[in-house]
């Protein structure tokens, strides 16, 4: 299946068609259940294939295989019909026939939506863990007492498993108190932190607050950068780019398994604490393991080891007075990757200005406008500045296309991904429930988003249209057969939804119709038909036009890769 999918043009066809095919068999089933006589029913558009009739029914195969379409007799109130179908004709059916025959194009729709969530579900859902994998310097979270590697169990007593439900969490909870449960070293830990106010744009183009607790979720590995020459880490024998995988007392000590950074910097306080003798470090070093054996931690240094509250600032306090940090601002990069930076480098200042960590620099990059900027850096523990070409990326955002600079170098000790939590529905129902549940909860997203989109709180830029559909289909079929049927179940709500919209041509064009000809006990005269038909044809026409604009001008060159392969 997922190489049959890899192709990008089979991809879409795929996507494209079943989209169309299903939301026109729903018409089709109902109308048919309704007593309405069908005249057509084809696979595809275009030119005929293969046909065969069954009653006054036509069944074709069309040549392009985009999904297909339904004619029913009478769509037209002027036009003939034969005389095995007079009294079926669709403008004689009365009003509840006609509204269900059309809404039922946008209920398969979401019905497809649904079965596609649940089988999914039955599949099993892949969820990045409510793990704690870093502590910002400053952020609520270290102030609170959160640990790289806390686990959380439940926020509010809500019971937490998933990063998802984390985030939704803070994000709804701007300057409250929240209470955290959570698991460290096997141990139940309960904490209160209230998350900080911050003003975002997200995705879609729109401001809204949100509340931060400064966590990430990726692992930071235990990649080190020796921040002082004459610090205990660098007398040791330690150097930049060390990966440390042990420590343990001595050479008569059990080794202690080292994971991620927050847990080498909290073994190496306990340890030194404890531990009378020098410690034993191994490390991995250009693909080689190697041992050290320490030299004595100085008396301020073996002091904060072994005294104050074990928060991660006083933790952090101690590693930087090891003379050690992490290496996510260490440059590392590959053979002829840059001339301008060297393995070891470790950023501390972007266009003059300092930050504190990663999501510092992140911020102050994603702000730049500048193709070329000023890095002061810590080589061979001097401070330097370089100026830096950046290099440019066509970032495909809501507002529309935006060239972001970024630094043309890999960095060293950038997080890993934990183990998923895989969230899975055995049986026949349970699946069934999670599908239409997840259904419902998308068409909620999605409905306040075209709100947001008509109330213009959400830029006029944020619209995707075919293209864009084009686009996704290509790029999830590269990512797997649970990708594509994702994207197909989310824009297979999206065209239900905006089918019900009251525009005409639209079927929620075609229902408000029919609710005016209820009221006035009567069908509108051919004029005004004609006249609503050709606003609808023009509006609909505009819509296209519009989002098809807004597609070449943010996404041309990512589709055209999408489309026509490549990497």
């Amino acid at each position: 299946m997922e190489s049959f999918l890899s192709n990008p043009l089979i991809a879409v066809v795929v996507l494209l068609g079943a989209l169309v095919f299903v939301h026109e068999f729903g018409h089709f089933i109902v109308g048919r259940a309704c007593g309405i006589a069908v005249e057509t029913f084809s696979i595809g558009f275009g030119a005929k294939l293969f046909s065969f009739k069954r009653g006054n029914t036509e069944y074709r195969l069309s040549a392009v295989p985009l999904g297909g379409y339904v004619k029913f007799y009478g769509a037209n109130p002027a036009e003939e019909v034969p005389e095995g179908v007079a009294g079926r004709e669709f403008f004689r059916a009365n009003y509840w026939r006609r509204m269900a025959t059309v809404a039922a194009g946008p209920g398969a729709n979401f019905l497809l939506a649904a079965v596609a969530f649940s089988v999914l579900g039955r599949a099993g859902i892949s969820h990045p863990p409510a793990l704690i994998g870093d502590v910002l310097p400053g952020s609520p979270a270290e102030v609170a007492g959160v640990f790289p590697g806390d686990r959380l169990i439940a926020i509010d007593d809500a019971p937490v498993t998933r990063w998802r439900e984390l985030e939704t969490a803070v994000s709804k909870s701007a300057d409250r108190v929240m209470k955290w449960t959570m698991s460290r070293n096997s141990a139940l830990i309960q904490i209160d932190l209230k998350p900080a106010a911050v003003d975002i744009e997200n995705a879609l183009g729109r401001k809204v607050r949100i509340g931060r607790v400064g966590v990430s979720l990726g692992i930071v590995p235990a990649y080190i950068s020796i921040s002082e020459k004459d610090g205990w880490a660098y007398r040791s024998g330690l150097r930049t780019g060390d990966l440390v995988k042990s420590l343990k007392c001595s050479d008569l000590g059990i080794p202690r398994d080292i994971a991620g950074f927050g847990g080498l910097v909290v073994g190496l306080r306990e340890l030194m604490a404890s531990c009378d003798g020098p410690l034993s470090v191994e490390v991995l070093r250009e693909g080689m393991v190697s041992r050290f054996s320490s030299v004595a931690p100085d008396s301020k240094l073996r002091q904060l080891a072994g005294g104050g509250p074990v928060v991660f600032s006083k933790v952090r306090e101690f590693s930087l007075l090891a003379g050690i940090n992490d290496a996510q601002l260490v440059a590392w990069p590959e053979k002829q990757e840059s001339a301008v930076f060297q393995r070891g480098d470790r950023l501390i200042r972007f266009s003059g200005k300092s930050f504190e960590g990663v999501f510092g620099l992140r911020d102050l990059v994603i702000e730049n406008q500048n193709p070329q900027v000023k890095i002061g850096l810590v080589r061979d523990f001097r401070e330097i500045e370089l100026d830096v070409p950046l290099k440019a990326i066509d970032s495909q955002q809501a507002k529309g296309r935006v060239t972001v600079y970024t630094l043309p170098v890999s960095f060293l000790g950038q997080p890993e991904e934990p183990a998923p939590v895989i969230e899975k529905y055995n049986g026949f129902l349970a699946p069934l429930a999670y599908g239409f549940e997840e259904c419902g909860r998308q068409m909620m997203v999605i409905t306040g988003a075209l709100a947001h989109l008509v109330s213009g709180e959400i830029p006029i830029k944020a619209l995707g249209g075919p293209i864009m559909i084009a686009k996704v289909a290509g790029d999830s079929a590269k990512m797997g057969w649970q990708a594509f049927l994702t994207s197909l179940a989310l824009i297979s709500v999206n065209l239900g939804l905006v089918n019900l919209f009251p525009i005409p041509v639209l079927d929620g064009g075609q229902m408000v119709l029919f609710s005016v000809e209820g009221l006035l006990r009567r069908p509108l005269n051919d004029r005004a038909m004609e006249a609503f038909h050709k606003l609808g044809f023009i509006f609909v026409a505009a819509l296209v036009l519009l989002a098809t604009y807004n597609d070449l001008s943010r996404f041309w060159k990512s589709m055209l890769t999408s489309l026509v392969g490549g990497p």
